[in-house]
């Protein structure tokens, strides 16, 4: 209960201003608690922001358990960056860059590595795990990509989600091909 009230005075606070602009003291004023209450719960600030994406990760990644629809659920993750767009470009623009990314990924994982799953179901030869994981990399780092140079351009980004339906036709035809000629290579 009280690191999710900790979480909601952050957010609060976030939506309005930046990350460098937001001291320890405001989440507890904000919040109704004592200094030792937030560091009984969180080392740092940064270590607030990493859990509530973590848990905002979690959350959506619940909601949305079916993989196999891969636009659908990227639809979802862009849909939620758009209703907390302020906070997430108070949190894009502070240090904390490598937090909004680890997050992007985390949520995006789970779906490409369902579709490449079931695009190495089609290849005569079960594909080797390793590559399976290589393949997911390659994709979830692609998109995570378009997706923060999109909010690195502040979310205004004409065409992103007819960007991500042509990377997701793009990733589709190449997925076989990838899993097919890394299954043939020589480590």
């Amino acid at each position: 209960m009280t690191k999710r009230a900790l979480a909601e005075s952050f957010k609060r606070l976030l939506s309005q201003r930046s990350m460098d602009k937001i001291t320890v003291k405001d989440i507890v004023e904000e919040c109704g608690v004592n200094r030792q209450t937030f560091y009984y719960h969180f080392h740092d600030i940064y270590a607030l922001l990493e859990w509530v994406f973590q848990d905002t990760a979690d959350r959506l990644l619940q909601e949305t358990r079916d993989y196999g629809d891969w636009t659908a659920g990227v639809g979802t993750l862009l849909e939620h960056l758009r209703q907390d767009k302020t906070l997430i470009l108070n949190a894009y623009h502070s240090v904390s860059h490598d937090v909004v990314d680890r997050y992007l990924k985390r949520l995006l994982r789970p779906y490409v590595m369902q579709t490449v799953r079931a695009q190495g179901a089609l290849l005569e030869q079960s594909p080797r795990e390793e590559d399976v994981e290589f393949v997911t990399d390659f994709y979830t780092l692609t998109a995570t990509g378009m997706i923060e140079e999109w909010i690195g351009q502040q979310m205004k980004m004409e065409g992103m989600e007819k960007r991500l339906r042509k990377f997701y036709t793009a990733m589709h035809g190449s997925v076989c091909f990838m899993l097919g000629n890394l299954a043939e290579s020589k480590d």
